[in-house]
């Protein structure tokens, strides 16, 4: 029996594939961008929601938290755009989580 793994890629088209591993780690490294901008203590109280066309949306559980992250924005940017090219962010806005 083959394994669902050896078989998605026979399905799905590799460029997809690509696509949607490369969402996969955008969304997985908030931990390590947070920490490489001096701010991983963000990263407990904020996470990436969507990535919404060119914006990614990271959602925080208090007030305090944007500003912090804001003061960083900039930082921030430039990290995900160099480590993901591909998705061609242009900007980040947050938001308090529900």
């Amino acid at each position: 029996m083959k394994k669902a793994g050896d078989i998605l890629p026979l399905i799905l088209n590799e460029k997809i594939l690509k696509k949607s591993q490369g969402y996969s780690e955008l969304f997985l490294s908030w931990e390590l961008l947070t920490e490489e901008s001096n701010i991983a203590a963000a990263a407990d109280h904020s996470r990436i929601k969507e990535l919404e066309g060119a914006v990614l949306l990271v959602e925080a559980d208090h007030p305090g938290w944007i500003q912090i992250l804001q003061t960083k924005q900039k930082d921030l940017l430039e990290k995900i755009r160099r480590r993901f090219p591909q998705f061609s962010i242009t900007g980040i806005s947050f938001r308090l989580s529900r």
